[in-house]
């Protein structure tokens, strides 16, 4: 049984649909939109965007062993996480001084700035496998901002960006482009 609201398929006699909460048996009265609660289904969303992190972990799970199926958009994502890992471990700002070069990586820049990263370079990750073009968009802006944020409060008046911050805004443009791709595509199909 196809859901008349969202398309997706439901097992027969099923009285919601299990994507979008619409009511599939039309005997039955139509409840009013909004039940309410985090993760809940909201009735009136026609937009299809909504956050389930149970969805997002089913999807991650059918996909991570289907490479065969990822597009464009995933291995982008996947690329500029990748990226962003090694950025940590690249010189991040690089400067002289009365004839010494100093250099400095994100892992002698403390705790804070190389975990983010890799949080950040993880999240990125999960949600391409999940092709999911919403929250790869919104991981994407993410890890650009981040890359930005780095590059602008990690640079000091006798120090100069290095390569380190060069790659990791490559790889926040990366995750950023292929969550703008898979996005397109998710408005294209459906």
């Amino acid at each position: 049984m196809f859901c008349p609201k969202c398309g997706a398929q439901n097992p027969d006699g099923s009285p919601f649909c299990a994507s979008c909460g619409a009511q599939l048996n039309a005997q039955q009265p139509q409840q009013p939109g909004n039940q309410g609660g985090f993760g809940q289904p909201s009735g009136g969303s026609s937009n299809g965007f909504k956050f389930d992190p149970q969805e997002l972990v089913g999807e991650f799970k059918k996909n991570i062993g289907d490479f065969k199926s990822f597009g464009i958009p995933q291995y982008i994502v996947l690329g500029g996480a990748v990226l962003l890992i090694i950025s940590i471990f690249l010189p991040f700002i690089s400067g002289s001084f009365l004839g010494v070069t100093i250099s400095a990586s994100l892992l002698k820049g403390g705790f804070l700035h190389w975990l983010l990263a890799i949080i950040i370079a993880l999240c990125s990750g999960f949600i391409a496998v999940t092709k999911k073009g919403m929250f790869m968009l919104i991981q994407g802006g993410i890890a650009l901002l981040y890359a930005i944020f780095e590059g602008v409060f990690q640079k000091e008046v006798l120090y100069s960006l290095a390569a380190g911050f060069y790659v990791m805004l490559i790889a926040g443009i990366a995750i950023c482009a292929g969550g703008v791709m898979q996005f397109l595509q998710d408005k294209k199909n459906g």
